[in-house]
């Protein structure tokens, strides 16, 4: 293994850590993220406020009319990595359907805080199988 590979597996480690995760895990996890070319992810926080009925909303459009965009939230007092995942529909506007699960917002804070782009993309909507069951947002990442 590179060393320059072996030190960004550590710094994402070291940050998991910091949030929880055993050293085991945090290493595990750590080299996923790093090896992968692409993350797919649920959205996290989807249940919060209106954010539902947003989500729901998103079942109305094609996905090539919904973009999704990272925004760094470097003030949040719940996790200090925290990306909100932002969906826009063209023509319609703007909002936060929620947030990158707190392990991989540990690596992709760093990456948006150095400039670099991430490109995320809108994948779908999935539940409401059944009766009272919440509708999830998926989206793509590629570092």
């Amino acid at each position: 293994m590179k060393k320059a590979t072996h030190s960004n597996v550590m710094t994402i480690a070291n940050r998991l850590v910091t949030q929880g995760y055993n050293r085991a895990n945090a290493m595990v996890k750590a080299w996923v993220l790093l090896k992968m070319p692409l993350v797919e992810t649920k959205v996290a926080g989807v249940t919060y406020g209106k954010r539902q009925k947003a989500i729901e909303h998103l079942t109305r459009y094609q996905p090539e009319q919904i973009s999704i965009r990272l925004v760094r939230k470097q003030n949040n007092e719940h996790d200090v990595n925290a990306v909100a995942v932002v969906a826009t529909v063209a023509g319609k506007g703007s909002y936060v359907m929620g947030h990158l699960p707190r392990a991989l917002a540990a690596f992709i804070a760093p990456l948006l805080d150095a400039g670099k782009e991430i490109h995320s993309v809108y994948k779908e909507v999935r539940g409401m199988y059944q009766p009272y069951m919440n509708y999830g947002l998926v989206v793509t990442l590629k570092v």
